[in-house]
């Protein structure tokens, strides 16, 4: 088998600020620039800012002549809202080849429902193969969702943009010598996915940072010199207006740890933002039992905290030389993760295996 004999499922997407839809659509980008053939199971709305699922398309791969897609292979990404229809469809009409599923959230861990627990083990047993964020979501699936099929980690997460000159001409991180560090938060700034921002004001008392908030949904306090609000961008744009130090990888409930549902998927999961803060030129701080906490220290891009309340010690101690070991290590992994780099070489690998 090889790469031409290989389709991807076309995703559904939202042109709007959503990081989660700027993933797919990136993944699908790379699919077609590496030569995958598509596979349309979905229509254009008329404002065309998303697609929907045409049943019609649906029925025509299911009662599709079994050796037209002899051999072949088959790509999905899943989170489409009917994968549980879509999975076994694809499992008859490709049933020689590999079956591969993209992985870029599973359900059960993130929400912690029933539902969904018994959803996703009627869904990944209709797939070969896996491309999972991390080695925790790989593990996750053998374990508990009796995924028997081959898992290959993403390892870090591709954000193309074809603009990253600000990485060479970048002036807003340079290390402060009279000021205070910033701190930016990217993503949905709303009570239930990021409720620790309610708290910033009234549980820390930053005197080496200000955090600087970049998103929607944030409705609590603001207070300059403390927390502040940037601004909401598309994710194309974002890497050139984000202006700060370091980009912070958090979520859930409180300042002092990691709590709820959302927050505890972090031990799991690749948080999106992480690339971004990447090719915006920032390194990370992230919660030490994240799992993208191995990225960081991997590859030296930043430090990793169990409460928000260390980091004013940790930039107290913070030298210059340190911190431009962590900006020149993070540029040269945005120049990498801007061209897609990464999924390529893995789909490259799971199509040879």
């Amino acid at each position: 088998m090889d790469i031409r004999n290989t389709y991807f499922v076309t995703s559904f997407f939202w042109k709007n600020y959503n990081a989660a839809s700027k993933a797919k659509i990136d993944v699908e980008e790379i699919f077609k620039k590496i030569g995958l053939k598509e596979l349309n199971l979905f229509k254009d709305t008329i404002n065309k800012k998303f697609r929907r699922i045409s049943f019609k398309k649906l029925v025509e791969l299911l009662l599709t002549n079994q050796k037209r897609y002899k051999n072949s292979n088959v790509i999905f990404q899943n989170g489409t809202g009917i994968d549980i229809l879509i999975a076994p469809i694809l499992k008859r009409a490709f049933k020689d080849g590999k079956r591969i599923i993209f992985v870029h959230d599973v359900e059960s861990l993130r929400r912690k429902r029933k539902i969904d627990y018994l959803r996703e083990k009627a869904i990944f047993p209709n797939f070969t193969h896996a491309i999972c964020w991390t080695q925790e979501i790989s593990d996750f699936l053998k374990m508990e969702l009796g995924f028997s099929g081959k898992t290959y980690i993403y390892d870090i997460c591709d954000y193309l943009t074809n603009d990253i000159s600000h990485l060479e001409s970048d002036t807003d991180s340079i290390f402060p010598v009279n000021s205070k560090f910033i701190i930016a938060f990217a993503g949905n700034l709303s009570k239930w996915k990021s409720g620790f921002l309610n708290y910033v004001l009234s549980e820390l008392s930053p005197k080496n940072y200000v955090i600087h908030l970049y998103g929607k949904g944030f409705e609590g306090p603001l207070k300059d010199e403390i927390m502040e609000y940037k601004g909401a961008y598309p994710p194309e744009e974002l890497p050139r207006k984000i202006k700060a130090h370091f980009g912070l990888v958090w979520d859930g409930e409180s300042v002092e740890n990691i709590s709820g549902t959302t927050g505890e998927y972090l031990r799991y999961n690749f948080p999106h933002k992480t690339s971004l803060y990447m090719v915006s030129g920032l390194p990370i701080i992230v919660w030490k039992q994240a799992a993208v906490y191995r990225i960081v220290k991997e590859y030296d891009i930043g430090f990793g905290v169990n409460s928000l309340k260390e980091i004013d010690e940790v930039l107290s101690k913070l030298s210059e030389s340190e911190y431009e070991k962590w900006k020149k290590n993070t540029v040269n992994l945005a120049y990498k993760i801007s061209q897609g780099k990464n999924l390529e070489n893995i789909i490259k690998q799971v199509i040879a295996d």
